[in-house]
């Protein structure tokens, strides 16, 4: 090709070398116009799947609330003998009882209706001929929470019931009650939670202000009881989706003769289906300016190229020669040569020329200090990174109100004689007073006094459920350890392997002396255990901690304790140390050891 442009004139070789400018600048601009496009589509995905995934941790957090409320009133001895007794006058008795406890829990998550319950008997609480309205026919055996979808609020219904978000509308969620006096197990009713719609799913409506797309939560049934767009809540999904309802991929399909991308992601803990819609037109609006600019800049660039090869296709040998040769010279000695700056004499454009390489070597200049200075914030950002992560997992809530309000309430059941609000009221105290003052270490008979105050107010809630044995050496009660390490796995056993079982479990929690100055500690406990799936899938994301990996997502909401305490443990001690094991088997229970260096003794 040289040799080829030698035998030629620059008049021509300056032609040939314009020509393949423009060629390769066509072809980077038509790449680059469609890699935005790729760009923009693949980043509007990113956007949507972030959003739909907030929706879903929201939908989840709600939904495990409830979960755990609806056991709580199906196992309840009140609720119990209020379905089976049949007396008239007891029955009344049993009712302020009821009122007094279903207040309580209606207290414990916003957005909960009414609390009605339906016997197989006629008793009824707060239902009056509402057995039509409620589809209890659904709602299968033996299940702790049966999301129902959304209903048609029921006529008659006092307006302090009605949804602030959709006032026709509510969500049912039920739960079979079942005989737990003769342990025959016989169905004695149902238990059923009137939802605002907001219970489940946040304020979506503010949505359809930001983003020209819709976002869809269906029910079990595909009705849409959550979105962006008010008006359709409690309509059907319209038919062009329904069939993109298994679709876990984005998929393309025509929308009111427009091109749309839908996503969809299931949320099989309540039968749901998140579901958004984007026009493809809207996701690339603004690109047909952008490619009219394009044009117009290629044409202005045509015009003056031809210009400026009618003005410097003659005398331009000399002032190319000063210039190849200054270039020449960077090359030979290297970018340290950078400091001169190249001085031509010809027409005014080689002075623009100059001038502007000169500026370019400026900003060279410019970006070299900017980049040192640059890796040094980012260096000084990462320790700041770290420091706040140490911060943020071990801070804890600062609750003097609580605090005080507990202290309120422990004085006030001394006096009435109500040993158990007193004796939670203390244990609560001991807790918050343990986790807001003193040092970051403490011995580790500090954080067992805490364990036992929290056990003893989890049987009190639980009476009779468990039973609790403590299995620490006494070599290792002086030494010194992170607080608030071994409360959150205690928590994890009760919750997740202790309250879904139906028989009387055991809790063990203990420590000794290991190998090399560690120590070992453990929580175990024989409730339900885990499923090999997940039991792996959070061995794995301890793992990936380790490794600098992703996480896995092995529902959040419940496990995130246990990667606390593990990424607690290894920012403090270092490598090596945190969670060394995890063992489960289903129903056999759980077994979670930890592993720590032995630190100075208090």
């Amino acid at each position: 090709m040289l040799a080829f442009l030698r035998r030629h004139s620059i008049r021509w070789q300056l032609i040939f070398t314009g020509i393949v400018i423009l060629l390769m600048l066509i072809v980077i601009v038509i790449w680059s116009y469609y890699r935005i496009l790729d760009i923009t589509y693949e980043r509007n995905s990113v956007y949507t799947q972030e959003i739909i995934t907030t929706i879903n941790q929201n939908i989840l957090s709600n939904a495990d609330t409830i979960n755990r409320i609806m056991p709580n009133i199906a196992y309840n001895d009140t609720v119990q003998q209020y379905l089976r007794n049949e007396d008239p006058l007891a029955r009344y008795e049993l009712y302020l009882k009821l009122e007094k406890l279903l207040v309580n829990l209606r207290s414990m998550k916003q957005g909960i209706l009414e609390i009605v319950l339906i016997g197989m008997n006629g008793n009824t609480y707060n239902c009056i001929n509402c057995e039509k309205d409620i589809p209890l026919e659904e709602i299968p055996a033996r299940t702790t929470a049966y999301y129902l979808g959304i209903h048609p609020l029921p006529a008659g219904v006092p307006l302090h019931l009605r949804s602030a978000f959709s006032e026709d509308y509510v969500i049912y969620v039920g739960v079979p009650v079942y005989d737990t006096a003769t342990g025959a197990g016989t169905k004695i009713g149902y238990a059923i939670m009137v939802l605002d719609v907001n219970a489940l799913v946040p304020h979506m409506d503010y949505m359809s202000q930001r983003i020209t797309g819709k976002f869809y939560v269906t029910d079990r049934k595909g009705i849409i009881y959550a979105g962006n767009s008010p008006t359709e809540i409690g309509q059907p999904l319209p038919e062009t989706l329904k069939i993109y309802e298994q679709e876990t991929i984005p998929s393309t399909f025509k929308l009111n003769g427009e091109n749309s991308v839908v996503h969809t992601l299931e949320v099989p803990e309540i039968g749901s289906r998140i579901i958004s819609v984007f026009p493809v037109k809207e996701l690339f609006r603004g690109l047909e300016d952008v490619q009219a600019l394009i044009i117009g800049v290629f044409a202005l660039l045509i015009a003056v190229l031809i210009l400026c090869y009618i003005f410097i296709s003659r005398n331009i040998l000399l002032p190319l020669r000063s210039f190849l040769s200054y270039i020449y010279g960077i090359r030979a000695k290297g970018l340290e040569s950078r400091s001169n700056r190249i001085a031509v004499r010809g027409y005014a454009e080689f002075d623009v020329m100059a001038n502007k390489f000169n500026s370019l070597l400026d900003e060279i200049d410019d970006l070299v200090e900017e980049l040192i200075e640059s890796r040094t914030h980012i260096f000084e950002l990462e320790i700041l990174k770290q420091q706040a992560e140490l911060r943020f997992l071990k801070s804890q809530i600062n609750p003097h109100f609580l605090y005080n309000t507990l202290e309120t309430m422990k004085g006030i059941a001394l006096a009435r004689g109500v040993r158990e609000i007193r004796d939670m009221s203390d244990a609560l105290s001991r807790i918050f007073r343990y986790s807001i003052k003193g040092e970051e270490h403490v011995r580790l008979q500090e954080e067992i006094d805490i364990i036992q105050a929290y056990v003893h107010v989890q049987q009190i809630r639980f009476e009779g459920r468990f039973n609790v044995q403590y299995e620490f050496a006494e070599s290792t009660l002086n030494n010194k350890i992170i607080k608030m390490i071994l409360q959150p796995l205690v928590e994890n056993a009760i919750y997740h392997g202790i309250e879904p079982s139906m028989v009387t479990c055991r809790l063990v929690v203990g420590s000794r002396m290991g190998d090399n100055g560690q120590m070992i500690m453990w929580v175990e406990d024989d409730g339900v255990g885990m499923e090999a799936a997940l039991l792996n899938s959070i061995r794995q994301s301890l793992r990936n901690q380790e490794t600098g990996g992703e996480l896995l997502p092995v529902s959040p909401s419940k496990h995130i304790g246990i990667m606390n305490v593990h990424r607690r443990l290894r920012i403090a001690y270092g490598d090596g140390y945190g969670i060394s094991s995890i063992d489960s088997l289903p129903n056999e229970g759980t077994k979670v050891t930890l592993c720590i260096p032995v630190k100075e003794k208090i």
